[in-house]
């Protein structure tokens, strides 16, 4: 296998671990301190200049000198970090079977055993998505029947009995919090909870309760629940697994190995995908389907990435820079077929209830642009989040998300047919400021840039001296 490690794949180990290291620094999306908002920032952009060069058949050449060294880095990356797995595993599945007492540590170790073992917590999210399916079930409307107060307590009321439910919920800067910037306290969070849950129907102004995705977050887990699979962290588990598995199909020969040893290591996926219930992971094997399946079937490939935008709005960054790699490979005939294929399944999915009343849909979609929410996230919105910068409008990061995007499409429509894989880096690049930049959007798409530079290596000439030197 080390003969196949060439220096773009050896790069992509080493943003597994920065990226890694980049969720560490900041704690996930809670930044808490004005230094690990900066270490978090230089860390992001670290990761994301990594896999560029990834993304670049040129890097090979450049780094080929190099490439000895490379790979031990990359040995060294994936023996820790499969211990690391290996050993997070265990004590997750010790403390669930109760083979591990958090009660026999000291602290801090006994508070994080059990913190651990409450796992997967619901966010706000989750619950709301959880519940919307029922709703459908049962012959609602979920979008008006949304209600995170008994969301949260159905399905994260056992498990916050211990550890606060306030760290899951989304405030809104209005109400009570209409004068508090950067975020509430965790005193006032409380507090508003607990006088929340003593009247459940009454949803106050300052708690985020509308289900802002689209109608196939939903959708996509009633066959499960009507078969009488309701646990969420196994549906998740499922489709994270089809993501893989496809990947697996898609790449030919000994690559095979690569992407599968590199699946195990992406301990994100694992821990704060799987074991922390990340929903977005459901739309995962629609996204990897999606950017593979473009060189050879552009229809199916957009048709599956309009899918995934029906559920979560993640891949509505990906669409059009799918749409333009499309062009380039089959021109824009298929490229207009293509879009509109995606929208076709979008409006399939999420009509039934744009009719049933326009406005709500709307405005539960659209709530995490249109509604007063907090600034949050692992981005460039650290530095507002933290004190950093004194920016208590959302406008500056929408317009320099806007410039991102609208920059970005325009690169890759010039630049696309040399550099086609760069599409799924320029898509999540916008993200890096935005009002709301939570590192669980940036969790798939560096293994989807592996499985395309993996079936690249195989569709290249390989007979060319320059390869063959790479290669071996």
């Amino acid at each position: 296998m080390l003969k196949l490690l060439t220096p773009r794949i050896n790069l992509f180990f080493i943003g597994v671990f920065l990226k890694l290291g980049f969720s560490t620094l900041t704690g996930g999306p809670y930044v808490v301190s004005p230094s690990k908002s900066v270490l978090g920032i230089i860390s992001w952009i670290l990761w994301f200049g990594v896999l560029w060069l990834v993304a670049l058949p040129k890097t090979d050449l450049i780094l080929s000198r190099w490439n000895n060294h490379l790979k031990k880095v990359t040995v060294a990356i994936v023996l820790l970090l499969s211990f690391a797995g290996i050993s997070i595993a265990g004590i997750y599945v010790g403390l669930k079977t109760n083979l591990l007492n958090p009660d026999s540590f000291n602290e801090p170790i006994k508070s994080g055993l059990a913190y651990f073992k409450t796992q997967p917590r619901y966010s706000d999210g989750a619950a709301l998505t959880q519940q919307a399916t029922e709703n459908f079930i049962d012959g609602k409307n979920p979008y008006a029947s949304s209600n995170i107060i008994t969301a949260m307590e159905t399905y994260d009321g056992q498990a916050s009995d211990n550890n606060g439910p306030f760290v899951n919920l989304t405030p809104i800067q209005e109400g009570r919090f209409s004068e508090v910037f950067p975020y509430p306290s965790q005193e006032a969070l409380t507090s508003l909870w607990e006088q929340s849950k003593v009247n459940p129907t009454s949803i106050p102004i300052e708690l985020e309760s509308r289900l802002s995705y689209p109608a196939g977050s939903f959708l996509i887990s009633v066959p499960f629940m009507l078969a009488g699979l309701d646990n969420m962290q196994l549906v998740v588990g499922l489709f994270l697994l089809a993501a893989i598995v496809f990947g697996l199909w898609r790449i030919p020969g000994k690559s095979r190995l690569i992407f599968a040893i590199a699946a195990a290591v992406s301990l994100e996926l694992w821990i704060t995908g799987l074991i922390g219930l990340e929903k977005r992971l459901v739309i995962f094997p629609f996204m990897v389907a999606g950017w593979l399946l473009i060189p050879r079937y552009p229809k199916l490939s957009m048709l599956l990435l309009g899918a995934g935008a029906a559920a979560y709005q993640t891949v509505w960054f990906l669409v059009p820079f799918a749409a333009i790699y499309v062009y380039h490979v089959w021109g824009w005939k298929r490229a207009a077929a293509g879009v509109a294929l995606a929208a076709a399944v979008f409006a399939a999915l999420n009509l039934p209830f744009i009719v049933a009343d326009p406005v709500l849909w709307f405005r539960s979609v659209m709530a995490p642009v249109f509604d007063p929410l907090y600034p949050l996230g692992v981005g460039l919105v650290s530095l507002t989040e933290t004190g950093i910068v004194n920016i208590e409008s959302s406008a500056v990061f929408t317009l320099l998300e806007l410039a991102a995007l609208g920059g970005g499409l325009w690169w890759y429509y010039k630049n696309g047919p040399k550099y086609p894989s760069t599409g799924l880096l320029l898509a999540i690049l916008p993200v890096f400021f935005a009002w709301r930049s939570l590192n669980s959007y940036f969790f798939y798409f560096d293994i989807i840039l592996l499985a395309a530079v993996l079936i690249e290596y195989h569709s290249r000439d390989l007979s060319r001296p320059a390869a063959i030197k790479v290669i071996t």
